[in-house]
């Protein structure tokens, strides 16, 4: 691998159509579709109850969920709206369901995760070190158990991972000096009101509105977003530098699926949103397929389904390198992207190689 980081966004602005990098409101279409899901769905389940319709009622309420937290993710951006307090109230709204608030959204993802990504200082969504483990009596009886069970009691927690992430970020947030007392309300008006709207909102409409339209759909969404961050970045080293490729990856569904990842505003393809996070996600498709172009060995991209799958086989502490995951109990390593795990993949296309100058510093 080269040793100099070349410079991505210069050489990408340079390669690919404008329109790419400015602001489309054009996926905000898609509040209308989840507004209808959400809007029959409750009414369904308070007018028409049974427990198909509330099986059925809930997966696609729950599905929803996701997409929203997808969609709150793009405008918390600002690739749409130049309005701070406008993209602050819609995101907070499509946020609601999962409590999170659009000012620690901003504060906790948009400013440290984009800024410091992978770093083991201040990454504050990475996975965990080896120094990390040993403090913690937790992890450690997580670790003293079978590698399959312990990835089934993982994998599991996905259904509330989300939620409770968003809890821990801000109980830290709270604490931190810099926040004035404005802020810390802000902080927990933004969790404790959404919360108590949707759960006695659809209490309000019966006890199976509450299960079916807001609990339980609530465990899919989780899901479902964290099936997506788990795998963008838990399988790549560390990083103490600025190589974006190296700390970011690009999941991806077949082709028939395609209407999948376009309702989960194209998520998935996180190495061309780290590079630019304010561009349409419509257009980060084909960001990435430039990338790869330009940079076959930097840049890391497979299905969705093959990082879950190696998700499951790996442990997730890093060891004292960065580069490398370590079982503290099995001594079992295993690479990481880029140090060795790229050799899972599948072969790349047959892209050719940049010239020389496109990966100058």
């Amino acid at each position: 691998m080269q040793s100099s980081i070349p410079r991505y966004r210069q050489i990408l602005r340079k390669e690919l159509p404008d329109h790419y990098f400015k602001p489309d409101c054009q996926n905000l279409l898609w509040l209308i579709p989840h507004s209808l899901v959400l809007g029959v769905g409750i009414w369904l389940l308070t007018t028409h109850f049974t427990w198909w319709v509330g099986i059925l009622c809930t997966l696609a309420i729950g599905h929803t969920f996701g997409c929203m937290g997808f969609l709150a993710h793009e405008i918390s951006h600002g690739g749409g709206i130049k309005s701070l307090k406008l993209r602050h109230f819609l995101a907070g709204l499509l946020f609601s369901p999962f409590g999170i608030g659009a000012f620690l959204w901003s504060e906790w993802h948009n400013s440290t995760h984009h800024s410091h990504t992978q770093s083991a200082e201040f990454d504050p969504d990475r996975l965990f070190t080896l120094d990390e483990y040993k403090n913690s009596a937790f992890m450690q009886k997580i670790f003293g158990i079978t590698p399959k069970l312990r990835s089934f009691i993982i994998f599991s927690f996905f259904s509330m991972m989300m939620t409770q992430h968003n809890l821990t970020m801000l109980l830290m947030y709270v604490k931190k000096s810099d926040m004035t007392g404005a802020d810390k309300a802000r902080l927990w008006a933004q969790f404790l009101i959404p919360k108590i709207l949707w759960i006695g909102g659809t209490l309000f409409f019966g006890w199976q509105v509450l299960v079916f339209g807001y609990l339980i759909p609530l465990l899919i969404g989780n899901s479902i977003v964290i099936g997506y961050i788990s795998t963008n970045h838990f399988l790549n080293p560390l990083a103490d530098h600025d190589d974006v490729l190296a700390s970011s990856l690009s999941v991806t569904w077949p082709k028939w699926l395609g209407w999948v990842d376009s309702l989960h505003n194209y998520f998935g393809a996180h190495v061309a949103h780290h590079l630019f996070p304010n561009a349409p996600t419509r257009y980060t498709r084909k960001i990435d397929k430039k990338i790869a172009e330009l940079w076959p060995d930097r840049y890391h991209e497979m299905h969705i389904g093959k990082a879950l799958q190696l998700l499951w086989e790996t442990p997730w502490i890093y060891a004292n390198d960065g580069k490398t995951l370590e079982d503290p109990k099995s001594g079992q390593i295993s690479p990481t992207l880029g140090h060795g795990l790229e050799n899972e993949i599948a072969p790349k296309s047959s892209a050719p190689k940049p010239e020389p100058a496109l990966a100058e510093k």
